[in-house]
């Protein structure tokens, strides 16, 4: 079990949390913890896309592992970051370690 955090919020996040929560059929505080995990998914997402953050940080700021994230932002058609230099070069390390 986790920890209990106070959050004072204000009518309009009380009422998106009580639409959900209707709609889900859900306990408000499962329905709080699964926005708070999803809206940490998406401004990471966000983050990447515009160039903000790395893939691999933007993966840990969504607190999933790094081949779930890549999945996620080819299912969402975001186009890689990463050059065709940096694979190859990626790719040399690779032989020479190997």
């Amino acid at each position: 079990m986790g920890r209990v955090i106070s959050v004072r919020i204000n009518e309009s996040l009380e009422e998106i949390i009580k639409r959900y929560s209707e709609i889900k059929k859900a306990e408000q505080s499962d329905l709080i913890r699964d926005l708070i995990t999803n809206g940490s998914i998406y401004l990471a997402i966000k983050g990447y896309a515009k160039g903000k953050y790395s893939i691999g940080k933007a993966a840990y700021l969504a607190n999933i592992p790094l081949s779930e994230f890549m999945d996620l932002i080819i299912d969402l058609g975001i186009k890689s970051k990463i050059s065709k230099e940096d694979l190859l070069e990626g790719y040399e390390n690779l032989k020479q370690i190997f």
